[in-house]
């Protein structure tokens, strides 16, 4: 065994996934869940996710190695303020967030110095979003962030990294402002458009059966525009200004690929589109 017990704060998609892997992975003695919802917590022990859970964090928390919070980023650093006084000495607190910035910010500034932290963020998902959809294997083969700032200690980094390997991740390490900007532009800007794509097609009044003739395509694309609006609401204004950067240079090229069509520009049309589709193919190498 690795780790005697870990506890799960939020017994979603993510968290539900990751207690689930721990336990299939044998390397963790005790695996106990917190989540508000009763009905998820009593799901997970029946479907073996968890070994013990609780609606209350206190329940959970002792004695607990490692606790990762897993809820909406902007719940986690009253979370983890929250157990502050009730976690173990040497008790590694981490997360699942998004958007790190604030969180790693605002976390650090009031650590005590009997606990560590570290900000994670595992990048693996579904549109779904509750234990009922959670998958032992979604970890496996996928990356996950670890935020190492000045302030990170080593013993509590080399401790969060032996949790992703456990379920199968391949663990990179970035401070938490590269992060930031980089997911506002690869997956952010995503969630934003598919939101919008949506709701552009759906605008559309004639036929008032427009979205009966899609095909693939769209539901392919739009797929991520399924996510919890309550998560997604709340990672977009977390990671405002990235977001809104990401947003007008993406309304950069769309005006642009709009004047080349309006200007019927064929040949300036097939160059834009051809550098997309081979920086396209490059994320499937």
């Amino acid at each position: 065994m690795i780790f005697k017990k870990v506890t799960i704060i939020g017994l979603g998609l993510i968290g539900g996934s990751l207690a689930w892997a721990l336990k299939k992975s044998g390397e963790v003695t005790e695996i106990f869940g917190v989540d508000l919802d009763e009905k998820a917590v009593d799901y997970a022990i029946q479907e073996g996710i968890i070994d013990r859970g609780s609606n209350e964090i206190e329940n959970g928390v002792k004695q607990s190695e490692i606790i990762v919070i897993a809820t909406h980023v902007g719940l986690i650093p009253r979370i983890a303020k929250s157990v502050f006084d009730i976690a173990s000495k040497g008790s590694l607190i981490t997360d699942v967030g998004s958007v790190k910035g604030k969180i790693v910010e605002e976390v650090e500034l009031s650590l005590p110095s009997h606990l560590y932290f570290v900000g994670g963020h595992p990048i693996a998902g579904t549109e779904r979003s509750s234990v009922w959809a959670a998958d032992y294997r979604l970890f496996q083969g996928k990356r996950c962030i670890l935020t190492q700032t000045q302030k990170t200690q080593a013993e509590a980094l080399a401790k969060a990294k032996s949790l992703w390997e456990i379920v199968g991740a391949e663990v990179f390490t970035m401070d938490p402002k590269t992060h930031d900007r980089v997911f506002a532009f690869v997956s952010h800007l995503p969630h934003v458009v598919a939101y919008a794509l949506i709701n552009a097609v759906a605008s559309e009044k004639e036929p008032d059966n427009i979205l009966e003739f899609a095909g693939g395509g769209l539901r392919d694309y739009t797929r991520i525009g399924a996510s919890s609006p309550d998560m997604w609401s709340d990672i977009f204004i977390s990671n405002k200004k990235n977001v809104m950067e990401a947003i007008e240079a993406f309304k950069g090229v769309l005006e642009k690929i709009r004047l080349m069509i309006e200007r019927e520009d064929i040949k300036g049309l097939k160059e834009e589109l051809s550098k997309a589709v081979g920086i396209r193919n490059r994320l499937d190498k």
